[in-house]
């Protein structure tokens, strides 16, 4: 790395621990008070860790001035998530580290709250987040205890019951979100891998808003094999709808296989997701020019 992307890196990382610590603070009385009047789903301690949460990325993001940031669709996804009056679920495509990191601030404020994701087991072995995670009480994805360097086997049965715990969420009147590649891409980024249609049974059993995300640059700013992020880059992103109800999306007056076959349902979700991601990401790649990277949306992120 040359200085200035050395002095870039630098920064960003001293500003995501900054803008993390209040969070964590929050986060971590949260626990001790909790040996008092336990956590429940709706304490208002874990609708304050993730509230803060938001804000203070919202806050780094405007603080790193070298990273151009471009969100098509975020006006309308902060103003119409949930309008439908159903609950939601929300799918994006997984490029870095950094993804999280920018889910979480374009989430409206008045909702994001609600969300419950769907984390990597490795993220609860970082202290800090470790906490946080736990209070704002985000589902682990189970992988099997001494897997091989690279393999992402689940431990099926304990799946199974952390997908059962996010559907009861969502039943609930919340919002679920997940990378439903699995895993970060690890080809050409501009390539959406295939999405597994296994999360996808949650939207056939339960009418739900479909909200995507697409995003590119994501792996320039910070690559998938870099332990820190930051670099200068100009990131790309765009947030649609892709239907009001799940179950209308499927039936087959709308060209699906119906409600009633879940597998066949799931995968047709899960395919047609993936499909309009991937233009959108292809769209998206074929609009950013090379060069410098573009003032990003600084007053759009802190409203």
């Amino acid at each position: 790395m040359g200085c200035s992307t050395t002095l870039a890196v630098l920064s960003f990382n001293t500003f995501l621990a900054l803008t993390t610590l209040p969070p964590y603070i929050v986060a971590k009385a949260s626990v001790l008070i909790s040996c008092v009047k336990p956590l429940n789903p709706l304490s208002c301690r874990r609708r304050a860790v993730t509230n803060t949460t938001c804000l203070c990325w919202r806050l780094l993001w405007n603080l790193c001035c070298w990273i151009g940031l471009e969100v098509d669709g975020l006006r309308e996804f902060r103003q119409s998530l949930g309008a439908s009056g159903k609950p939601a679920v929300i799918v994006s495509n997984h490029l870095s580290f950094l993804d999280t990191l920018l889910l979480v601030p374009l989430t409206p404020l008045r909702r994001v709250a609600d969300v419950k994701m769907f984390v990597s087991s490795h993220l609860t072995k970082i202290p800090v987040l470790r906490t946080i995670i736990g209070v704002m009480g985000h589902v682990v994805v189970p992988f099997k205890p001494g897997n091989r360097l690279g393999s992402f086997e689940l431990d099926r049965e304990l799946m199974a019951v952390r997908q059962q715990e996010l559907e009861d969420h969502v039943r609930a009147g919340g919002i679920a979100a997940w990378f439903p590649e699995g895993q970060m891409n690890t080809g050409d980024p501009r390539e959406v891998a295939t999405f597994r249609a296994g999360g996808f049974a949650l939207p056939v059993r339960v009418d739900v808003e479909i909200w995507c995300a697409a995003f590119t640059g994501n792996s320039d700013c910070w690559p998938r094999s870099a332990k820190a992020g930051g670099r200068p880059s100009r990131i790309r992103g765009k947030i649609f709808k892709l239907c009001d109800s799940s179950w209308a999306a499927v039936a087959k007056e709308a060209g699906g296989p119906g409600a009633q076959d879940e597998k066949q349902a799931s995968m047709f979700l899960a395919n047609h997701a993936h499909d309009l991601v991937q233009r959108a990401v292809s769209e998206l790649a074929a609009e950013a020019p090379a060069g410098a990277p573009v003032d990003p949306l600084r007053q759009s992120l802190l409203q």
